[in-house]
This record gives C-alpha cells, sequence and structure tokens, in this order.
C-alpha cells in the first residue's frame, strides 16, 4: 500500500510539473517529412529552381498532442530513474517492491505511449523557411524566400513570399510550371501569385497557395548576376547573342 501511495505522489509531482515547464518535443522525424514535401511541392510549382535551402522550421503542435507527449515522456522518464536507482544500489526496497512499482510505472508508459501513437492529430500546421534560386521571366534565377505552411499530413498548403534577392526589375516574376506547361504567355499579368502589390492570395497548383507580400515589387535589388551568398544567376540565349551583337558593332 504504501508503494502505491508512493508512485501515486510522484505521479502526481510529474503531472504539476508538466504545466510548470516548457513543452520540448523531438520534431527532427516531423521536420524531415517537411523539407521532403517542400522540395516536392517546389519541383511540382516552379518551372525551375535550384540550390535550396531551409530554416526556422517550427512545428506548431496541438495542446492535447503536447499534453499526451509529456505525460509518456513523464512515466518513462520515472520508470528510468527507478531502474538506475536500482542499479546503482539507492533502492532501499525489496525486490518485490520495487517489481510492483516498475510495473505500475511500465502499464501506465505502456498505455499513455499507446494513446499517443494514435493521435491523428498532432499540429494544427508546420512552418518552415524555403530559400532557393527560381527561374523568372527575366531569363535569370532571382533567391526568393517562401515561408511555407503544411497541414497536419505534410501537404503545402501555404507560401509567402518573403525575400527576392537579385531582381533585374519592378517587373520581374516567378516563372510556374503550370504556366509553362499551358503555353501560357509569360508575363506580370498572368503569372499565378504575382503581378500585383496586394497581399491577396491567389490560387497555385490546386489548393495550394502563393502570396505576396505587400513591398514584394520594391524588395531587396543585387546585381543582376549573381544572387545571396554569391549564388551565379542564368542568362537566357538571347541576352548572350544581345551582348556579342553589341561588341561586333564596335
Amino acid at each position: 500500500m504504501k508503494s502505491f501511495v508512493y508512485i501515486l505522489t510522484l505521479c502526481t509531482i510529474w503531472s504539476t510539473q508538466l504545466f510548470a515547464q516548457e513543452v520540448k518535443i523531438d520534431s527532427s522525424e516531423d521536420e524531415k517529412k517537411v523539407k521532403e514535401a517542400v522540395v516536392k511541392w517546389a519541383d511540382e510549382t516552379f518551372y525551375m529552381h535550384k540550390e535550396y535551402k531551409f530554416e526556422k522550421f517550427h512545428a506548431f503542435y496541438t495542446e492535447e498532442y503536447e499534453i499526451a507527449y509529456m505525460r509518456t515522456n513523464a512515466r518513462k522518464e520515472m520508470m528510468e530513474d527507478l531502474e538506475k536507482d536500482k542499479a546503482a544500489g539507492r533502492y532501499r526496497k525489496s525486490d518485490e517492491e520495487y517489481q510492483k512499482e516498475h510495473k505500475l510505472l511500465e502499464d501506465d508508459y505502456l498505455k499513455f505511449k499507446g494513446d499517443l501513437d494514435k493521435m491523428t492529430q498532432k499540429v494544427n500546421y508546420y512552418q518552415i523557411s524555403f530559400w532557393s534560386n527560381i527561374q523568372t521571366n527575366d531569363g535569370i534565377t532571382v533567391y526568393y524566400e517562401h515561408i511555407v505552411k503544411l497541414t497536419n499530413d505534410f501537404m503545402v498548403n501555404e507560401a509567402t513570399i518573403n525575400s527576392a534577392i537579385g531582381k533585374k526589375s519592378e517587373n520581374t516574376q516567378i516563372v510556374y510550371k503550370a504556366d509553362v506547361n499551358a503555353k501560357k504567355k509569360v508575363g506580370p499579368d498572368n503569372l499565378r501569385g504575382q503581378g500585383d502589390k496586394t497581399n491577396e492570395a491567389k490560387p497555385v497548383e490546386g489548393s495550394v497557395t502563393i502570396i505576396t507580400t505587400p513591398n514584394e515589387n520594391d524588395l531587396d535589388k543585387k546585381d543582376d548576376t549573381k544572387g545571396s551568398e554569391g549564388v551565379q544567376m542564368e542568362e537566357t540565349t538571347v541576352d548572350r547573342r544581345k551582348k556579342k551583337d553589341k561588341k561586333k558593332k564596335k
């Protein structure tokens, strides 16, 4: 009976601490899935992009998942601490009492772990910063940053243009694969998700929306032939021919 009361007291203390400490969940596997999903989305959305990188991953876990995770982790740590005390000779009770306490903690852990694994709604959404050199209608690649949001099922449903480095002019726009495949004229009036200075969301590739920032056309304009961190941009064949013609005339 004393063992049961002891374990019950510990469980109460741990439950109280759950709400007093910051929830730290190992999201490394989720981050990997998010990055894979964003690259797949970019490959399907942009006519051409390359040399991408990611920053500022964050998983916005639901309150229910955070509580379930911490409760499961607390029981696991209590069980491991008990095992360490026994192995180090710090446990002063009988072997029978040790087995009872360990069994109680183990049963709780397995139950909570099972409930955690069954939860289908882990997050409200995932968010990550996606940088990539993206083909534009000027024949060069521009280093764009998109703030990408994904659903609980790792589906991209929103991408907001946050930065653009290396734009040639205010009319520089991203070339989207859907526009090229549909043989549309590539220009500021028909490139999806672009063409104005409002923060209006527009559909791209099904349910995904690309949102332009209010000052997207006024974002940092660096050298035409180099992107961020010295990334080399591309020129069209027409641009190179013009340069050659100018040299010949001279």
